[in-house]
């Protein structure tokens, strides 16, 4: 079977989501559900997916001797 090789940027992005997801529901079960809880989800999803895009980025340009 062959193993797919994901980028760095998508193991930030999954845990983005699971962190926006954790968030929004335990949100959502203590306050009930808004428009608020999702534009905090998306922007966790986000901030963890660039920051695994930068640590790829500065993987790449980095070299240690």
């Amino acid at each position: 079977m062959a193993r797919v090789r994901l980028d760095p940027w998508v193991y930030g992005l999954v845990l983005g989501l699971c962190v926006g997801g954790g968030v929004v529901l335990v949100s959502s079960i203590r306050f009930g559900f808004s428009a608020e809880l999702l534009l905090i989800g998306l922007v966790l999803a986000i901030a963890f997916g660039s920051l695994g895009l930068m640590g790829a980025v500065a993987g790449r340009k980095t070299h240690v001797d």
